[in-house]
Order: structure tokens, then C-alpha cells, then sequence
């Protein structure tokens, strides 16, 4: 009985074992040759930057450039004939540029032979196209997140035989993957202070213009200084919040992106405070300058009159009033 305890013990913790693969390195986008084909195609190493599409897309037209080259001499015609057309659909695979995504690993990078939304990995992929999808998804039940060499299942080692690949060639086609980014709100840029108090002076200046117009309205004799000053500031503090309305930087979505957005609301705010400011102080200028001209006009009048007496008349009357 204890050696059937022990047993039984010792079968659970190999399924443990299988269902927490083994850590990998956080930064080799393929567990045979690491990052050799970004430096390849780019001359230099990913940083924490790079976008995880560019790796693996370097990294799947290096890794079918290299599969390419290899001599298929040992290999039958069928078999042959079967690598040429599984690179052909590499080929075309790594161009189309969808990849799955590692969803439960944030720590590192990984393997996902499907992921939660259906994308396949390049080898789910040939797998999927040759041998069908349901062939993919058995796969993918028992080894997600394993590298080829460490999956045991039947369904992926007849798949192997019969494609014209062998294990340790699946194996160097297969990338790893970032996890997404979850970006938080964007960041809120403040206001310039030059701007700000810049601003704050110049809607106190069109204030005081606003109610000097506005005292004018009922006195056509007053001067138009006020109205032709007001004209020329509030056009400009209208122009000047129209020319501050930057828009908001996105953040940079994709896998293992960490630039956030930028929010420049507190810098608009003050814009659109500029413009009605200006606005408001433009209207109140162009009404009293409307009105002064009005008046002008009503200085000057033209009219009928009538002399009395025996020799009366009618006569036009004009009046100039000074």
C-alpha cells in the first residue's frame, strides 16, 4: 500500500511538472538561437522597445532563409515536396504578421502554440494548415507554453514525421513571445507656466477693455480708443488660444511597449479660455465701434420746413450738430 501512495505521489507531481513549464530566458525571442536573427537582420540587440513583431518576424524569415539552405538530399520527393510547400506557408505566415500573444506569463517570454483569441504560432500554424485545426487545438491542450522539444504528445511527433522537418528544425522556427502591455491613462502634461500666467494677464486686460466698451454704449460722444484697443486684443488672444490646441499622444500599444500616452487637456482648457476671452472681447470692441459710427451719422440731419406769414413757404432744413 505505501509503495502505491508513493507511486501515485510521484505520478502527480510529474503532471505538476508538465502543467508549470519550466522558466525560460526573459529575453531570447527562440530558445535554440536566441536573438541571432534580429541581430542579423538589424545589426544590433532588441532593447525592452522593440516592438515584438519586428523580433518575430526577423526572427521567422531568418529562421526560413536558414531551413532554405539546408540540403533535403536524405529526404524522399514526397517529403521534400512536403518542406517546400510548409516553408512556403512560413513564408507567407510570417508576412501576414498575425502572432499569438502570452497572456499568462508577464515575466517572460514564451512559447503560445495558440492563444486565448485564436492566434496560432508558426508551427500551430503549419500544423494547422497540413494536418487541420483540431490536430492544433489536441496540441495545444496538453503544451501551450512548451518548447517543441519538450511537448510529448502523438498527434505533433506524426505531424513531425510526415512533414519534412525534423524536431530540432520545428524547434528553431519556434518564437517566443512577449506578454501585452496593459497601459494605464495617459499622462497628464501641465500647463506651461509662461502660458499660464501669460494667459491669465491677458483675460484681465480684456476684462477691463470688455467693461470700458460696455460703459460706452450709451454715450456717443466718448472716444473709440477703447473700441479699436479691443479689437486688436481680443483677435489676438483668440488667435493665441486657436494656435495652442495641441492633441493627445496614443500610447504606444503592441507587445512590451512601455511608452504611455501624453494628455495635454489642462493645456486646451486654457486655449479655449483664450478664445472666448478673445472672442467676447473682440464682440463687445466691434459693437461699440458700430455704435460711434451710428451716432456720427445722427449728428447730421435733413428735414422739411415751414415759414409762417402771408408769404410762407416750404423749404429744406439741414442741421449739423457739433
Amino acid at each position: 500500500m505505501k509503495k502505491i501512495v508513493t507511486l501515485l505521489l510521484f505520478v502527480l507531481g510529474l503532471s505538476g511538472c508538465q502543467l508549470q513549464p519550466a522558466s525560460l530566458a526573459t529575453d531570447q525571442v527562440n530558445a535554440v538561437i536566441g536573438n541571432a536573427s534580429y541581430v542579423a537582420a538589424t545589426g544590433q540587440l532588441p532593447t525592452t522597445s522593440t516592438p515584438d513583431e519586428a523580433r518575430v518576424q526577423a526572427h521567422l524569415a531568418y529562421a526560413e532563409r536558414l531551413l532554405r539552405q539546408k540540403s533535403t538530399t536524405g529526404l524522399s520527393p514526397t517529403l521534400a515536396q512536403r518542406r517546400a510547400n510548409l516553408l512556403d506557408k512560413l513564408h507567407a505566415y510570417w508576412q501576414a504578421g498575425v502572432f499569438p500573444r502570452n497572456h499568462d506569463y508577464p515575466s517572460e517570454r514564451r512559447p503560445c502554440f495558440i492563444d486565448r483569441d485564436g492566434r496560432l504560432c508558426a508551427v500551430g500554424f503549419l500544423v494547422a494548415e497540413t494536418a487541420g485545426r483540431p490536430v492544433a487545438e489536441r496540441i495545444n491542450q496538453q503544451h501551450k507554453y512548451d518548447l517543441i522539444t519538450a511537448m510529448r504528445t502523438p498527434a505533433l511527433a506524426a505531424w513531425v514525421q510526415s512533414s519534412g522537418l525534423t524536431l530540432a528544425e520545428c524547434a528553431l522556427i519556434q518564437p517566443t513571445y512577449g506578454s501585452p502591455v496593459t497601459l494605464g491613462s495617459a499622462t497628464a502634461v501641465p500647463v506651461q507656466t509662461s502660458y499660464g500666467i501669460g494667459s491669465a494677464m491677458w483675460s484681465g486686460v480684456n476684462v477691463m477693455l470688455g467693461l470700458a466698451n460696455a460703459s460706452q454704449f450709451n454715450q456717443p460722444n466718448a472716444g473709440r480708443g477703447a473700441a479699436y484697443v479691443g479689437l486688436v486684443s481680443g483677435t489676438a488672444q483668440a488667435l493665441l488660444g486657436a494656435l495652442h490646441l495641441p492633441a493627445d499622444m496614443p500610447p504606444i500599444t503592441g507587445i512590451n511597449s512601455i511608452l504611455p500616452g501624453k494628455s495635454y487637456a489642462a493645456e486646451r482648457t486654457v486655449s479655449f479660455l483664450n478664445i472666448g476671452a478673445g472672442t467676447a472681447t473682440l464682440a463687445v470692441s466691434a459693437w461699440n465701434l458700430l455704435h460711434h459710427r451710428n451716432a456720427t451719422v445722427e449728428r447730421t440731419e435733413v428735414g422739411l420746413v415751414n415759414y409762417p406769414g402771408s408769404a410762407g413757404g416750404t423749404g429744406l432744413s439741414l442741421t449739423r450738430r457739433f
